[in-house]
């Protein structure tokens, strides 16, 4: 008999199976006891997750010979058929391999007949962000009133590429990554069915490289299953077989770095090397390792913000007080750099290497303030000649002014009524009236903060963004910030979504480009400042330096 792979023999079969993802199995279960079941649904997420076992679990429910059912009974002809892919009502369509819009038409024709034996006719299109512009559009019509008969599904693992029209036709079920808790807990459990000894150090460090990912885990444990045999599952197996850095590397690297063992923590990664550790996992491994002790030198009692057991929270808050809040502040972001760096290299080895012998000399960042007072003790020591001047107080920070819309025309008075405003009075005064009539709608108001009103011509109005995801978000209210305009103007309005191209400047910058303007422009004016205050001065001179950063609350 074959060989059944991990993740098929699991699978999820009914609601209450999906790990990890209650809100959805709640959201079903409550839509079919209800009878309000949408005719298009959008399943989302990182792969491996559940989304198309979802899928397949939502088809039984409405199919099944007692249902429609929240709980399908698993063994009638319908549902075997379904769980085992040969139902020739419920049909999975593979996005990625079924593009064009040949290939909808196809099912658009396939809509019209009445299913043979079940109770619906279910499509179930993966990957369904695949399909070209065309067969979208192709779709259009028949996802919006489709047959009493037919329920789509789409699932996706890249839904900012699903157009607007689509996903307001859908209703959209956000799944979510598991915590390495409750994946490390679920694989136990299978090795528990499988009769297969472990260490729980080995499922956890199984769980950490699935990434949240059920089917990765699973694909994971089938992997170093085989390659331990009959022996007991060890974290030190897991780790070579993997050729992932465990966490008792990461402690020993971070011990020799804050010990200033240059040649040992480099002896640590060549010996990490030859057994076979991949070095950028490795490097990526111990930046959060890196964040982990600043996090628990940081926040006190942070043993339920980091990924880590019991001992080895404790070692992590060791380690943290070894360094010291500034010195691992200054670790984590000259590392993060590192590996920033060392992902476009074409010799990361050098770039990883050379940086943890930056690490080993690293020195706290020190505030400006301990900085000078530091100054002042040495200039009293150095007998008061060419004493420094004296500090002033800190003055209060200046407002940041965000530079002026352009206008048109003078702004309109406030307590004029809103039909006199005509759209070429002020577009800036507009434009703040209509983002302030979604103010009691946060997820609104959010995604207008990110438009920037590019055009205003003969009651058209053109808002371009940066960002897809705002652009999307305000597509599926674009008809309300419409009547929004013509009521505030008093001329019917009509609004044109696109994307900035950053040719032609906008008439009104958005409330997230003039705050970022005006903080760009403060924080260059402290920079400078603090370059020319004379305290920082006198120390170049005293020293025969120049400062190499300089960080502005």
């Amino acid at each position: 008999m074959s060989y059944l792979v991990l993740a098929r023999k699991y699978r999820p079969q009914k609601f209450e199976d999906l790990l990890g993802q209650e809100h959805v199995a709640r959201t079903l279960t409550n839509a079919i006891n209800m009878g309000r079941v949408h005719h298009a649904f959008l399943f989302t997420g990182a792969r491996g997750i559940g989304k198309t076992s979802a899928a397949r679990i939502l088809a039984k429910a409405l199919c099944c010979a007692q249902g429609p059912t929240a709980t399908p009974c698993g063994t009638c002809a319908i549902c075997q058929s379904i769980s085992s892919g040969q139902s020739v009502d419920v049909q999975e369509i593979d996005g990625a391999s079924n593009t064009g819009v040949d290939d909808v038409r196809a099912l658009r024709e396939g809509v019209r007949y009445l299913p043979a034996e079940a109770r619906k006719k279910v499509y179930i299109i993966d990957e369904v962000h695949m399909l070209s512009t065309s067969a979208f559009n192709a779709l259009l019509k028949t996802l919006e009133e489709p047959p009493e008969h037919v329920v789509f599904i789409f699932a996706t693992t890249e839904v900012h590429k699903i157009p607007a029209t689509i996903m307001s036709r859908c209703q959209r079920y956000d799944f979510k990554l598991l915590p390495s808790k409750v994946l490390a807990e679920h694989l136990t459990r299978i090795l528990s069915n499988e009769k297969i000894a472990c260490e729980p150090d080995a499922v956890r460090l199984v769980a950490r490289e699935a990434a949240g990912s059920v089917r990765d885990g699973l694909s994971l444990l089938d992997q170093v299953v085989a390659y331990v045999g009959d022996e007991t599952l060890t974290r030190e197996k897991v780790a070579e077989v993997l050729g992932v850095a465990d966490r008792r590397l990461l402690f020993q690297l971070a011990d020799k770095v804050l010990a200033r063992d240059v040649a040992q923590t480099l002896r640590q990664v060549a010996d990490a090397v030859d057994r076979g550790v991949d070095l950028m996992q490795m490097a990526r491994a111990f930046l959060g390792f890196l964040h982990d002790i600043e996090l628990m030198g940081a926040v006190p009692d942070a043993e339920d913000l980091i990924d880590a057991t019991a001992e080895e929270a404790a070692e992590t808050k060791t380690l943290a007080s070894k360094a010291g809040k500034d010195l691992a502040t200054s670790l984590f972001d000259r590392w993060a750099r590192a590996v920033e760096d060392a992902a476009r290299s074409q010799t990361p080895r050098l770039l990883l290497e050379m940086a943890l012998v930056d690490l080993c000399n690293a020195e706290p960042m020190l505030p400006l303030g301990d900085l000078l007072d530091r100054l002042e003790k040495l200039e009293g020591r150095l007998g008061g000649a060419g004493a420094l001047p004296a500090r002033s107080a800190p003055s209060e920070p200046r407002p940041r002014s965000a530079p002026p819309a352009r206008q048109i025309a003078p702004p309109a008075s406030p307590a004029s009524p809103a039909s006199s405003l005509s759209p070429h009075s002020d577009i800036a005064e507009v434009w703040r009236r209509v983002r302030e009539s979604f103010g009691h709608r946060p997820a609104m108001a959010a995604a207008l903060d990110h438009a920037e009103v590019g055009g205003w011509e003969g009651g058209a109005v053109s808002l371009q963004f940066s960002q897809k995801f705002a652009l999307d978000q305000t597509a599926r209210f674009k008809a309300e910030v419409e009547r929004a305009l013509t009521q505030i103007t008093g001329t019917a309005t009509r609004v044109e979504l696109k994307m900035a191209t950053g040719k032609v400047l906008p008439l009104v910058r958005s409330e997230v480009g003039r705050e970022a303007e005006a903080a760009q422009v403060d924080q260059h004016q402290r920079e400078t400042e603090a370059r020319e205050h004379p305290m920082i001065r006198k120390a170049q001179e005293l020293f025969g330096v120049a400062p190499k950063e300089i960080k502005t609350p």
